[in-house]
């Protein structure tokens, strides 16, 4: 049999090329790669919606125990709150900027083309104010996180506040620019990961082993996550009673159910967790137990940003300010060029 061809993914581009409207293939191509792990990433995340039963319910993954001990906790609700507003808005957001990348839908269908471009900017503001509220335990909540994330909240809110303007002013070029370089930074949570892996992986290798402050409610979330059902509480309490108890408070020997702690004395639930007590526990993201994982991650992170975020123009040379090209050499921005 003779394959024509109608059959050869040459040709197959060049009728998807054609479809949406791009005026070369790797304009095209790139538009793909950035669209499908966008997606992916935007689909494998959608159960996060429901914090409570998506990701921290009962199938959640050990890691993400401690950070899921604010999430649902019954008192710190701002955690829980916070993260909700940020997922419902973002995840919608990022499905409609997918859209403004097509040529075919900007030049045919300009109406489609400029509500769903003003609903993706709209829902940017709250999404990404609501991540401070957050920072405080985020990755541990050191320094490194709050101020790398804080800047990155701030150039993304700028870069969606002159894509808008620019828009407004009917100036289409320099609005192209900007919100590409708006979803280049808000993309930074889908590359950040990889990088965050990398240097986790370093801090585990590296000598001396290092060592991250975790919150001691956050450790034993995690260690008892990690035992349920192989071991129980009795285990992880063994476990806690030998790394951690020293630590974090002799009071503490234990987690029956819930968020709820089995205490020695008078002390309430509530007073432990504003006690604010810190456990020391070293990385070891391959081969350790979940909190030592977590470790380094946590320490990973704010090398990771100024990694990603340095490529992405954070520290490029020159000024946004003139809304020039300058800086951002990134892929997002070449495909505004491709396009």
């Amino acid at each position: 049999m003779v394959m024509t061809s109608s059959f050869y993914p040459s040709s197959l581009l060049l009728r998807v090329r054609k479809t949406l409207g791009f005026t070369s293939l790797s304009g095209l191509l790139t538009f793909l790669t950035l669209t499908l792990t966008f997606l992916t990433f935007i689909i494998s995340q959608s159960s996060h919606l429901d914090v409570a039963n998506g990701l921290c319910g009962p199938h959640r993954s050990t890691l993400r125990a401690g950070q899921c001990y604010y999430y649902t906790h019954p008192t710190l609700t701002r955690y829980g709150t916070a993260l909700s507003i940020h997922l419902a808005c973002i995840f919608p957001a990022g499905l409609l900027a997918v859209t403004q990348f097509i040529p075919r839908l900007r030049q045919r269908y300009p109406v489609v083309h400029r509500w769903a471009g003003r609903t993706s900017l709209a829902l940017c503001f709250p999404g990404v104010l609501s991540v401070p509220f957050l920072l405080d335990r985020a990755f541990g909540g050191g320094l490194d996180t709050r101020s790398s994330s804080t800047l990155l909240c701030g150039l993304t809110l700028w870069a969606v506040t002159q894509a808008w303007l620019t828009a407004r002013r009917r100036d289409f070029k320099e609005h192209r620019k900007w919100a590409t370089r708006a979803w280049t930074w808000l993309g930074c949570i889908v590359t950040h990961r990889a990088i965050i892996a990398g240097f986790a992986v370093y801090a585990s290798l590296a000598g001396p082993r290092l060592a991250a402050s975790i919150p001691c409610p956050q450790i034993w979330n995690m260690v008892e996550n990690a035992y349920r059902g192989g071991g129980g509480t009795a285990e992880a309490q063994r476990v806690w009673g030998d790394k951690y108890a020293g630590m974090c408070s002799p009071k503490i020997v234990g987690m029956v159910q819930g968020l709820g702690f089995s205490l020695i004395g008078n002390e309430t639930t509530s007073a432990v967790v504003e006690s604010e007590r810190y456990g020391l526990v070293t990385t070891d993201f391959l081969n350790g137990m979940p909190e030592e994982k977590a470790a380094a991650l946590y320490l990973a992170f704010g090398p990771a940003f100024w990694k990603d975020g340095g490529k992405k123009g954070v520290a490029g040379r020159g000024s946004l300010s003139n809304g020039k090209d300058g800086p951002l050499t990134t892929v997002g921005e070449k495909s505004v060029k491709a396009l």
